[in-house]
């Protein structure tokens, strides 16, 4: 079973991807703590399945040229609402809060949490090229025996929540060193970058767009 052992390294490398949800789930694991976040990732592993589930059982009939415009412009469209959604919000609590008004601070419940993790994992189409690119690559390897690459992937998203585990644990030590005033700036900067984020992915694909086109 050598061949599974590059299933660790790729679950570290999804563990220190770059994007939207690494910033929040850090965010989340200093303002509210481990479980949450966690939590949020129990909701990304759920996508993840999800995305390499249709990887696995079709993704060919529906990652086409045709299509891949429209599934960028989608996605774009959705994660940059949520940040700016997400801005406008985080900031009229604290305007509340800075008025002297109560704030009541409600504990997230397990499938709120989780929910957010599978609805903004599962809006980033590019998540779904990434495993369809995988399962291209592992899939001939494995002489697409279903057991080996279904023990690929369990070890690469294990591997993904051990190496996240272990960054929350910092990160939350940092807590008690944050002010609610860096905490706000942190939180406004990551839906700033949601929001470029998904601007982005709408630019590209109107860009694949034109030069289908063209």
């Amino acid at each position: 079973m050598l061949e599974i052992l590059p299933a660790i390294p790729l679950g570290m490398l999804l563990s220190f991807s770059f994007g939207p949800l690494f910033f929040i789930l850090l965010e989340t694991s200093i303002s509210k703590g481990i479980k949450q976040a966690f939590f949020i990732d129990v909701g990304v592993v759920i996508s993840d399945v999800t995305f390499f589930s249709v990887a696995y059982f079709g993704a060919s009939k529906i990652i086409t040229e045709e299509n891949q415009p429209a599934l960028f412009v989608l996605g774009g469209v959705l994660l940059a609402s949520y940040g700016l959604v997400s801005y406008f919000k985080t900031f009229q609590k604290r305007k509340k809060h800075q008025k002297g008004k109560v704030r009541i601070i409600e504990t997230p419940r397990f499938i709120s949490l989780a929910s957010k993790g599978f609805l903004l994992n599962i809006i980033n189409v590019a998540i779904l090229f990434f495993w369809t690119g995988v399962l291209f690559v592992i899939g001939p390897k494995f002489e697409m025996n279903p057991t080996k690459i279904w023990i690929f992937f369990i070890t690469t998203v294990s591997t993904y929540i051990v190496v996240n585990l272990t960054k929350y644990y910092f990160a939350n030590k940092l807590k008690s060193k944050l002010t609610d005033r860096t905490l706000y700036k942190i939180k406004q900067t990551l839906n700033v970058f949601i929001f470029i984020f998904g601007s982005y992915l709408v630019f590209e694909g109107f860009s694949f767009t034109s030069i289908a086109l063209g």
